[in-house]
This record gives structure tokens, C-alpha cells and sequence, in this order.
């Protein structure tokens, strides 16, 4: 089954549909005027792991020079069990397969040992082609260009084949095929089964391609089997257990630069952990890629994802709810550490969920049990938590909160909430009950 967009579906709140489905002005930013870059050395604040990375992608640059280099590599990355056919480079170089790359980098960098040194000072970093198009349309040829980065927050080095140091922009990706050296994002202990997978749009077999699950026939949801049971299928006829879920999602930014590739869509549900501290919160259920609870697992890559993926399961919410009368808030972010961790290193979310609460009192959900019918959902008029704590303390990408559209002022048909970060409209979302 497919849904529809803009048919009346159940919605959490009270809710008046009178606007379209046409989405909001995105918010892209135009290309910047001047390049954001740095030289390989020299740059002030340059630590030895950033200096490093550099070395490492130099010699991967350089080594691009060569014709069977270049195809070695890309047939390699075809052969990746992954979505965007991403190598651990690590764990590449010290393969058989990825024994002509370190070669050809020893040679041009002062032998093997020398180049696993270097390696060595930097942490797990993963090698791909991270724009869809131009992993789908590389054939291997010459005028390939590599990138690295350490944190975000960092200038991009790139370099051409001649190893010498070129200007891109962090917004707008060049003409040129870019390979992309990153810190590890990727769960490369969980491959694409090949049962289930195809390679899409690989030149017949002459590009990277994009790997992709099988999809039902007549459908564009994931054909599931029990090797990913809960990766967004409707399931027909199947009898839906009781729990929140959500069942749509469009985001405007996904804040997710290009040399970084497909996103890492989380969805995570907070609220207290103690009756004895009630206005304390803290994370209680997290849905995503990579998610621990197999009905939570769902693949958001792109601005749109529909399908239907629990966010707050029967057990959490009888438990929820038998201890606290308040809600809870539903958060969407994009992963840039480890999955369903979201990493306490900075605290400028506060002011966007404060600015979010300030414009809208109805910021979080409430489940609300009824004897005769079972739990049934609600909007709470929420007050934000007096006491947030290290929780709202991340170095992931905050997305935006959920927000009963109506209590937002807008509203598209086929959808309950609309994505805030802080006062910012951000996209849009359908999240159910379902009993």
C-alpha cells in the first residue's frame, strides 16, 4: 500500500484543514562567494590528526593519477555491501582487495610503514563518492578530486591528482567527481543483505552505483523479510501492534553538507525517567538506521520518507504513562555520531527548543489511557522542562521539534505536525496512534 499524502488520515490532536500540500519555501542557502578551504599545512590551529588526514588524502589524490588505480578503486566500492558503497579505509588498505591503493600511496609517500603511521594518528574514517550523481555517472576516468574533514565544524581540504590543493565549496559540490575521506558514520558491521538489495543506476555495471533494497512490485515501499522487519513497510494486510508511529516525514534541511552523503535521519522521543524528578528530562526511545529495537529500524536518505516505523512502543507507553500525567517531546535529528547516541559536547539546542516553546505551547504529546478504548493520543499543552539537563547537550544536528500543525497555524492535509527548529518551519510529519 501506498500512502497518500493528501487523504484524511487519524491525527494526534484536534486538528483544521485549510491549507494545501505545497511545501514551504526551503530555506537552501545560495553558493557562498568565497571558497571554504584550507591548505594542506600551514593553517593556523592545524592539530597532527588534522595534518594527518591531509597526508593520507594527498596520497589518495595523487595515486588517482593512474588508470588501473582508479578502477581498482572503483570497482572495490561497487562491491561495497553498503547504500552509498562507503569503504572503511582502515580495514580497505589492510584487505587484499585494498592492497593496490596502499601500494601505489607507499610509493608515492615514502613507503608502507610511513603510510600506516600516518594512518594510524587519525580516527576510523570511511572512503566513498558521497553525491548520488556523480557516484552513479563515474566511470573511473581521470580529473577525480579528494576531499577530507575531520568535525564539521572544520574547512574541507581537497586535492587534485597532482596533489596540489583546490578550492571547493562546502554548499554547492563541483562538476568533477569528488571521493570524500570522513570520520566513520556507517555501521559496517551491518552490510545490505544481498537477498534483498540491488545495485540501481550503475552504468550497467561501468559506475558505483547506489545500493537499494528490493521493493515490492507495484510499490515503493521495502519488500521486508525478517532480516529488516520494521524498515518502513506498510504490510498490507498485517495487523499493526499497538504504539506511536510515525508514517511520513519531509524535511526542508536536513543539515547534512554534501561531501558527507546521505543523511542519518534519528527520531527520538524525551520526557522524565523519575516521578521523583518529573520535570527532568532524558531520551526514552530512539527510531533510525541503526536503531536497537528492530520496530524502530526506518531509512530516511533523502527530503521525503513515508512508510511506517514505531517511535513509542506498547510497553514504553503503559510504562510512560502509569508514572507521569505530562508528555513527552518528539525530536527529529541528523546523526553525526554514533547511532541512537546523541554525543553531550555543546548546549546551543536550549535556546531553539526554548524559542519553540515560547511560540508554541503545544510542544509536546500526551498519551492518554481511556478504559473503555485504550490509550488514545493527545496534545498537551506543555510547559518546556524546568530542569532540561545534559539531554537538550549535543554535538548532533537538531532538526526540529514536532508540533501540532494546527497549534503552528499551518496545515497540510495527510499530516499531524509540522518540524520546528526553533521558531523555524523545517518540514512536516505524520505521527498516529495506532491501537
Amino acid at each position: 500500500m501506498r500512502l497518500t499524502h493528501c487523504k484524511g488520515v487519524p491525527v494526534l490532536a484536534l486538528l483544521v484543514v485549510v491549507g494545501g500540500c505545497a511545501d514551504p519555501v526551503s530555506r537552501t542557502l545560495a553558493p557562498s562567494a568565497s571558497s571554504d578551504v584550507a591548505a594542506a599545512s600551514g593553517s593556523q590551529g592545524v592539530t597532527e590528526e588534522r595534518a594527518a588526514l591531509s597526508d593520507i588524502a594527498r596520497l589518495i589524490a595523487q595515486s588517482m593519477d593512474n588508470e588501473p588505480a582508479r578502477q581498482h578503486l572503483k570497482r572495490d566500492m561497487r562491491a561495497a555491501p553498503f547504500r552509498e558503497h562507503k569503504l572503511e579505509l582502515g580495514s580497505y588498505l589492510a584487505s587484499k582487495d585494498g592492497r593496490a591503493l596502499l601500494d601505489r600511496m607507499a610509493a608515492l609517500g615514502g613507503g608502507e610503514q610511513r603510510v600506516l603511521g600516518t594512518l594510524a594518528k587519525i580516527r576510523p574514517l570511511e572512503l566513498y563518492v558521497p553525491v548520488r550523481a556523480q557516484r552513479e555517472t563515474w566511470t573511473g576516468k581521470a580529473d577525480v578530486l579528494v576531499l577530507s574533514q575531520l568535525d564539521e565544524s572544520e574547512p574541507i581540504v581537497s586535492f587534485d591528482e597532482r596533489g596540489e590543493t583546490v578550492a571547493l565549496d562546502k554548499k554547492v559540490p563541483p562538476a568533477q567527481p569528488v571521493l570524500s575521506i570522513v570520520p566513520v558514520e556507517t555501521n559496517f558491521r551491518a552490510p545490505m543483505p544481498a537477498a534483498t538489495s540491488r545495485n540501481a543506476r550503475d552504468q550497467n555495471g561501468e559506475a558505483i552505483g547506489t545500493l537499494e533494497p528490493l521493493r515490492a512490485k507495484g510499490s515503493n515501499m521495502v519488500a521486508c523479510d525478517e532480516t529488516c522487519s520494521g524498515g518502513g513497510s506498510v504490510g498490507g494486510t498485517t495487523t499493526i501492534p499497538p504504539g506511536l508511529y510515525l508514517e511520513f516525514s519531509r524535511i526542508l534541511d536536513m543539515k547534512e553538507p554534501w561531501f558527507r552523503g546521505d543523511p542519518e535521519i534519528e527520531v527520538h522521543i524525551h520526557g522524565p525517567t523519575s516521578t521523583t524528578n518529573p520535570r527532568y528530562g532524558e531520551d526514552r526511545s530512539c527510531s533510525g538506521e541503526h536503531a536497537y529495537d528492530y520496530r524502530k529500524v526506518f531509512d530516511q536518505n533523502d527530503a521525503f520518507w513515508e512508510g511506517r516505523v514505531l517511535l513509542f512502543s506498547p510497553e514504553e507507553i503503559n510504562d510512560y504513562v502509569s508514572k507521569f500525567k505530562d508528555g513527552f517531546h518528539i525530536f527529529f535529528w541528523e546523526d553525526d555520531n554514533d547511532s541512537c547516541i546523541l554525543k553531550l559536547d555543546n548546549n546551543s539546542l536550549m535556546s531553539l527548543v526554548n524559542s519553540a516553546a515560547s511560540a508554541f505551547s503545544m510542544i509536546s504529546i500526551k498519551l492518554i489511557p481511556k478504559a473503555s478504548i485504550g490509550l488514545v493520543a493527545g496534545a498537551f499543552l506543555a510547559t518546556l522542562f524546568s530542569n532540561a539537563g545534559p539531554w537538550l547537550l549535543t554535538n548532533d544536528d537538531f532538526l526540529g521539534i514536532a508540533v501540532d500543525q494546527a497549534q503552528a497555524g499551518t496545515a497540510y492535509p495527510g499530516n499531524t505536525h509540522v518540524i520546528m527548529d526553533g521558531t523555524t518551519l523545517n518540514g512536516r510529519a505524520t505521527i498516529v496512534y495506532r491501537q
